[in-house]
């Protein structure tokens, strides 16, 4: 068995992809199989044995590589689902941040939504509010004239509002959420990658030999 860190196997398939390709295209080049006149030895080599060594020689090494790519993504796809971190303050494997670094765009959707729904809510709530004071006023102008005393005023505009007033109904507390979520959704952004990297720096995985 042969040990190295997650990083050092993230590199090395890195490596394999590219080598992967180069020897693919190596295969489509009449190398696999190509047509002779009868009897006749294949432009470039000296006997058809040759020929047929390097044709097997060539697919085989590809399969190798692919099983070598497929072997070290194996270790590291298990590694990531035993090994846990701590981002943004929430306990998760290394998968589960992998896939959250995508999940979040839903978190991202719908806090944009909340702030939208949470703006065009204060807003009617201000123009609402600066409409009941308007009919307020009139009628306080109406029942106390200009020298009401501030006491029967308050009087007035207590019944008033308890009839005709306007009120928020927020049941999620809705500014507050939107700052627990930005909060977190901020955190994770500027720190998963690097507990990732130092994760997969410390981190160890077996690869066969």
């Amino acid at each position: 068995m042969l040990m190295m860190t997650v990083t050092d196997a993230l590199a090395e398939l890195t490596l394999l992809e590219k080598r992967i390709d180069s020897v693919t295209m190596d295969l489509d080049n009449n190398s696999l199989i190509t047509v002779v006149e009868v009897g006749k030895v294949p432009t470039g080599f000296r006997s058809r044995d040759e020929y047929q060594v390097k044709a097997r020689a060539g697919l085989q090494r590809v399969d190798d590589l692919i099983s070598r790519r497929r072997t070290i993504k194996r270790a590291i796809v298990l590694s990531n689902a035993a090994t846990t971190v701590t981002i943004a303050g929430q306990e998760m494997t290394v998968a589960e941040a992998i896939e959250m670094k995508s999940f979040i765009a839903y978190y991202e959707s719908v806090m944009s939504v909340m702030q939208a729904a949470f703006i065009r809510a204060r807003k009617d709530y201000d123009q609402a509010q600066a409409k009941v004071k308007e009919r307020l006023d009139k009628l306080a102008m109406e029942v106390l004239g200009k020298n009401a005393a501030s006491e029967k005023y308050q009087s007035l505009a207590d019944s008033f509002l308890a009839r005709e007033g306007v009120e928020l109904l927020d049941p999620t507390n809705l500014a507050a959420e939107i700052e627990r979520r930005q909060s977190f959704i901020e955190d994770f952004k500027s720190t998963c990658d690097r507990v990732l990297s130092i994760s997969n720096a410390r981190t160890t995985i077996e690869i066969p030999d």
